[in-house]
C-alpha cells in the first residue's frame, strides 16, 4: 500500500499528461515522486491510502525535517512553506472528492472520480496565476485521458 497526497497523484498524472512515460530520480531532493509514480502508473489497481500530512513520496527527502516539509514556498501569495500549501491543496482535494483518510483507494477509483470533476483543478489549485492553472487543467486531463485508456484497462470497467 502508497500513503499518498491527493495532489501528489494529480501531480503524477499531470506529467503523464505532459509525456513522461518513466519517471526517473529527482537527484536534487533525493524524494520517492519517480518509484511511487512508476508504481501507480504500471499497476492501477495499487491499493492507495491518502494523507495531508507526509507521505511515501516525501518521507525519503532531504527536505523533510520533523515530519514536514522545510522547503520555502515564495510564488503563492499568503504562504511561506511548501508544507502549509500542500496541506491546503489536499485538504481541499478531500473536501471536494468526499475522500475518507481512512479508506483505502485504488489509483482506478481516484481516475474515475477526477473523471467526473472536469474543473477539479479550478476548484483546488486557487491562488496560482490563471496561466498556470489552466496549462496544469489541459495536462492533468491528457493524463487522465491517457490513463483511462492505457492498455484498455479503464475501459474494460466502464
Amino acid at each position: 500500500m502508497i500513503v499518498i497526497k491527493p495532489h501528489h497523484l494529480i501531480d503524477i498524472m499531470k506529467l503523464y499528461g505532459a509525456g513522461v512515460e518513466h519517471f526517473v530520480p529527482d537527484e536534487s531532493y533525493q524524494h520517492d515522486f519517480y518509484k511511487v509514480a512508476n508504481c501507480i502508473i504500471e499497476n492501477l489497481d495499487t491499493e492507495l491510502q491518502f494523507t495531508i500530512l507526509g507521505d511515501d513520496i516525501c518521507k525519503p527527502c532531504n527536505r523533510f525535517k520533523d515530519s514536514r516539509c522545510s522547503d520555502p514556498l515564495d510564488h503563492i501569495r499568503g504562504y511561506h512553506c511548501k508544507d502549509t500549501y500542500n496541506q491546503a491543496l489536499d485538504s481541499r482535494l478531500i473536501d471536494q472528492l468526499k475522500l475518507d483518510p481512512n479508506a483505502i483507494y485504488t489509483p482506478r477509483e481516484f481516475i474515475e472520480m477526477l473523471s467526473r470533476d472536469r474543473d477539479i483543478i479550478f476548484h483546488v489549485w486557487l491562488e496560482e496565476d490563471s496561466g498556470l492553472t489552466e496549462k496544469r487543467n489541459r495536462l492533468f486531463q491528457e493524463g487522465l485521458k491517457k490513463l483511462r485508456n492505457v492498455n484498455g484497462k479503464m475501459q474494460e470497467r466502464d
